[in-house]
């Protein structure tokens, strides 16, 4: 207690001078044309994205929000180091925003760099509650003029809508951005493409994709088309702060004036490096210096991953000139066994080359600062260009190794830098050797065709905490089991991203994890109390990919908490409907992460019907047991039900099987399988061990509506439509 009163004396003068940076906005509703029809959508201050709020390292930054909607609100300070009570998170540290409440947030700012604020309630990113942040070193002398281009995600849906078709069907959106991997398209890309394909569905994988939703438009700073015309006469280089502040994008980035020269990651300096094009994952910053050339305006183009579209911010004034368009990736030609994708396993090896490197720092303090704990845990910031060691810089995958600089020589260039592998930072960031080790292996698993995402194959309401205690230096191995790229961010803390850096390895709180890749991150346990850990999808962390890393000395985490913090929307129905000439069956089901129930309604409207009425146990994505009833009447025949039971698997070749039991002992198998012929043509099959069959051919009209002939063993031949909502 003595101790801790000491340390208040001699803080507390620091506290009472330091400045006070206020602001104060109104959370409301305002009206966006981004394509031409009016939207709803949510603004801070007023405008989409929300103002920029700059501090200062020494500052106690102020700020208050006054909620006028008519819904419970957040704002969350992604990357900055806070006390907890601060973060922003509802429930779990601190209090929504309440309709027609207010709160003020007020924290010291301890460290500078690029970060950005947003809401935490629900999916309100999506409808606009997002901002840049500035914080800059308290005595730093300005070298560039800077500015800030935030990445966003634009869709007129309402967000509820676009869970709701996410949940509905697998490649809903895939058909609106034309990313429909039917077999005509497989052919078309050669015999490679066709045994890529065929390896994947034998070992039950389905078609990849890039990303999960079709967007209207993407923006940068609030506008498809923006412009940074106000630049100082004589300026030859502008430090850009780039933001990626999606729902759920990444983005490709490259600069019409020749590389950009990346010197921070996260608000974290690094040495520099030049890139012709750079990968911006959801929720990460990165500061490069752009050239600037007069009477030009150069584009910067953040093109996203799956090439569905751009956002355009030119830099200048003058004559245009344009960006080089980004090739849109061809699917096709990716081996969903060895992934090799730009982003594939490199951070795998990576971070087992940096594994014996890592160790050996450990052991030996000499490596460390000083302060091994405030080196690991706090930022460092220093806006100086500063040398990069050639010895010490990786061979690129994707462009030449970057050469040293410290005679202000040539760098060579990374064509495409879609990994850390590059990244170094300018100091020492390992953790403190004295301190015990916690290593936790996370697995990044999903269900793509049900749309629930998880940790370790279970979701944060059935699993909601990864437990720590303080003192500790704590090592996650993150491995996707997945085909989708996520972005992991901690809160509260920062980590180092392990690579062949080794003690220089770069520190950052948001780390893209590549399909089927694995990332090695480790942090110092400095902090008290919980801490969100999650991917920053928002749709993945909807759905269940959410943890909360918890102190076990001083959680707060209860019971009461964890309910409140869950997504509001649990359970989720689909409705679909086959309206055919011979007849007509409706299909509903009701579902949350793990359990369903489905109802399935055949009849020719005359003399034939069949009922069934089933609960569904989902254990994983290839496997759940059921229990239910059927009721059938077949032609005049006597009326009967039965109880039923048994396994629903899927098999190679991505076929659908039920292995059932009813209640007088007899066994049936169907098999069943939706074959995607061309972009619009689709064949479906089923088949049981008691004769029966369904053939059909479908042809879609949009994501919901289907024309479709049918076959069937009970109710003849058919034409007609199908739907779901």
């Amino acid at each position: 207690m003595a101790s801790r009163f000491l340390l208040v004396l001699m803080f507390l003068p620091a506290i009472c001078i330091a400045d006070v940076v206020e602001y104060e906005f109104d959370i409301d509703v305002i009206e966006m044309n981004i394509t031409g029809q009016p939207i709803t959508a949510l603004a801070v201050g007023g405008q989409i994205p929300a103002p920029t709020i700059r501090a200062a390292v020494g500052d106690v930054l102020r700020a208050t929000f006054h909620n006028r909607l008519a819904e419970a609100t957040s704002v969350h300070w992604h990357g900055i180091l806070l006390p907890g009570d601060q973060d922003g998170v509802p429930y779990l540290n601190t209090q929504p925003i309440g309709p027609g409440a207010s709160h003020t947030f007020e924290f010291p700012i301890t460290h500078a760099g690029t970060f950005w604020y947003h809401s935490h309630t629900n999916l309100q990113i999506q409808r606009g509650l997002y901002g840049a942040i500035v914080l800059e070193e308290g005595d730093a002398q300005e070298e560039f003029e800077e500015r800030v281009a935030l990445f966003s995600d634009w869709s007129d849906d309402r967000v509820e809508s676009i869970l709701r078709n996410l949940k509905a069907s697998d490649d809903y959106y895939t058909f609106d951005r034309d990313n429909v991997q039917s077999w005509d398209r497989v052919i078309a890309n050669g015999s490679e493409a066709v045994q890529s394909r065929v390896r994947a569905s034998l070992s039950r994988m389905p078609p990849m994709d890039l990303a999960d939703v079709g967007y209207d438009a993407f923006l940068v700073n609030g506008l498809p088309i923006a412009e940074i015309d106000d630049l100082a006469p004589g300026v030859e280089r502008l430090m850009l702060r780039m933001i990626n502040g999606s729902t759920s994008s990444y983005f490709d980035v490259e600069y019409a004036s020749g590389p950009m020269t990346v010197i921070a990651a996260d608000g974290q300096d690094i040495e520099p490096i030049e890139v012709q094009r750079l990968r911006i994952s959801t929720a990460e910053t990165y500061d490069v210096l752009l050239p600037i050339t007069p009477g030009k305006a150069h584009e910067l183009r953040a093109t996203s991953i799956d090439g569905s579209g751009h956002s355009s911010l030119y830099i200048g004034e003058g004559e245009r000139v344009m960006a080089p368009d980004v090739p849109r990736p061809n699917l096709f030609r990716m081996d969903h066994g060895a992934m090799t994708m730009n982003m594939d396993m490199n951070m795998d090896m990576d971070a087992q080359q940096a594994m014996p490197m890592l160790e050996a720092n450990a052991e030996h303090e000499d490596h460390a600062m000083p302060n091994a704990a405030a080196a690991s845990a706090m930022p460092v910031h220093d806006h100086g260009v500063h040398p990069a060691a050639a010895t010490d810089m990786p061979d690129h995958e994707h462009g030449a190794q970057p050469a040293n600089d410290s005679a202000g020589e040539h760098m060579d260039v990374i064509e495409h830098m879609t990994d850390y592998s590059a990244l170094r930072s300018v100091r020492v960031t390992t953790l403190p050797a004295q301190q015990p080790w916690r290593e936790i292996d996370i697995s990044l698993t999903g269900n793509m065709e049900r749309y629930v995402w998880s940790f370790d194959g279970k979701t944060a309401r059935e699993f909601p905490q990864i437990m720590i205690r303080k003192g500790e230096n704590v090592r996650f191995f993150l491995s996707n089991a997945t085909m989708m790229h996520h972005p992991i961010h901690l809160h509260g803390h920062f980590f180092r991203v392990v690579n062949q850096h080794g003690e220089r390895s770069p520190l950052k709180h948001t780390v893209n994890v590549p399909p089927m890749g694995s990332v090695v991150i480790e942090f110092d346990a400095n902090e008290e109390e919980d801490w969100l850990f999650h991917c920053h999808n928002q749709f993945h962390m909807k759905t269940g990919m959410n943890r909360v890393v918890s102190y076990e000395e001083t959680s707060l985490f209860t019971p009461e908490i964890d309910k409140l913090i869950q997504p509001s929307t649990r359970w989720f129905g689909i409705h679909e409907f086959h309206m055919m000439s011979a007849f007509a069956d409706y299909e509903f089901s009701l579902s949350d992460e793990r359990h369903e129930f489905r109802l399935e309604v055949d009849t020719d409207l005359d003399n034939t019907y069949e009922l069934h009425a089933i609960y569904d146990y989902h254990f994983n994505r290839f496997a759940s047991g059921f229990v239910g009833m059927e009721s059938r009447e077949h032609h005049h025949d006597k009326n009967h039900n039965i109880a039923i039971a048994g396994l629903n698997i899927m098999l190679p070749l991505l076929i659908d099987s039920e292995w059932r039991v009813n209640d007088h002992g007899k066994f049936r198998l169907q098999l069943q399988s939706e074959i995607q012929m061309t972009k619009r043509f689709v064949l479906d099959w089923r088949w049981n061990s008691d004769n029966e069959h369904r053939y059909g051919i479908n042809y879609r009209l949009n994501n919901r509506w289907s024309l479709t002939v049918h076959t069937d063993t009970e109710y003849g031949d058919g034409v007609g439509v199908k739907f779901f909502y």
